[in-house]
């Protein structure tokens, strides 16, 4: 059973997230959607408005009558960081963009560098830090597994059993979400995409290293127990690690996307399953559905889809995890 404080942070969230379309609302409007009492809407307002979290401005309705205040959540209060790396095409990267509690982007970016270290990262979170002091949290993208806290198995292998977590938080005292990059991906697309009781995978396949898969199922990421899920590199492809890699490029990648594709189908059952990644395009979709229905009864198939350019899911499903995160540990 709840407690008083837990339930108080519940109804804080679920009017601050009614305030997060960035538009204004009054204290009667917040009361209807969320269906809270206007005692409450009432209560938590004026302590939102107290701390600095949203500005209330006078309404008046006609030209004669009351008026009411109509409150927005102050962009000032408070911005996000969503930070990643990635080895894409042989090139090493990190990017970053900063966003307000609306989604406005405040600032952005990606370096290239021949090598990339954990410092590198921490050093680019302390120069945006300063810029914006009032960051609230982090959410951090990786191209492997997230074990509790710590990177396994990298496509970066400098990046390999690093407790990023755990660095990032002690230097900067803010709290870190750290995830696979696909698991980022896929909830993303599902937030911005599907419907509420929707399942949907994304399957990634980029050139010379291993690919990535993302399932949502009605809202939930499959993660498995430490965060494996979705590592269909590892999948028993009859050769081994080094040799796939190598088959990992334009004309020799696509028996590994299928096989990869009709072995989620019959475990997740997806509605919709998202082809994405340098190494795909769009014809390769249908080629995949083929190789799909030679196994597996078409009324089971789902929907193939081709996303050339999957880097705004990436960011919308790191921008939701940094949200959730302020919450978690306020």
């Amino acid at each position: 059973m709840k407690n008083t404080a837990e339930i108080k942070k519940e109804n804080q969230r679920r009017i601050w997230e009614i305030l997060r379309d960035g538009k204004a609302h009054t204290k009667q409007e917040v009361s209807f959607i969320t269906r809270l009492s206007q005692a409450t809407c009432n209560t938590i307002l004026n302590e939102f408005e107290a701390e600095g979290q949203v500005r209330g401005d006078k309404r008046r309705s006609g030209e004669v009558g009351r008026s009411s205040v109509a409150y927005r959540l102050n962009r000032d209060f408070e911005s996000f960081l969503c930070i990643g790396f990635e080895l894409i095409k042989g090139r090493r990267s990190f990017f970053w963009r900063v966003k307000t509690a609306i989604g406005e982007v405040l600032d952005q970016g990606r370096t290239y560098r021949e090598m990339i270290t954990c410092r590198d990262i921490e050093n680019k979170v302390e120069e945006l830090k300063e810029r914006f002091p009032n960051l609230q949290a982090i959410a951090m993208g990786t191209p492997s597994v997230a074990d509790k806290g710590w990177i396994r198995h990298c496509d970066l292998p400098e990046f390999d059993n690093v407790p990023v977590v755990e660095i990032l938080e002690e230097r900067f005292h803010l709290p870190v979400h750290l995830e696979n990059d696909m698991h980022y991906k896929v909830y993303g697309y599902y937030l911005k995409e599907c419907r509420r009781e929707d399942t949907v995978t994304i399957l990634n396949y980029p050139g010379n290293v291993l690919p990535g898969m993302g399932t949502v199922v009605e809202g939930k990421v499959i993660k498995g127990w430490n965060q494996f899920a979705g590592m269909v590199g590892f999948l028993p492809y009859d050769v081994t690690r080094e040799e796939q890699l190598k088959s990992l490029v334009p004309g020799a990648y696509l028996p590994f996307l299928a096989k990869g594709a009709a072995s989620v189908i019959p475990l997740l059952n997806p509605r919709v399953i998202v082809l994405t990644g340098d190494l795909v395009e769009e014809g390769h979709a249908e080629q995949v559905r083929r190789y799909c229905e030679k196994t597996i009864p078409e009324e089971y198939l789902p929907e193939f889809v081709w996303v050339p350019d999957i880097e705004e899911y990436y960011f919308a499903g790191m921008f939701e995890r940094a949200i959730e995160e302020k919450w978690r540990k306020k």
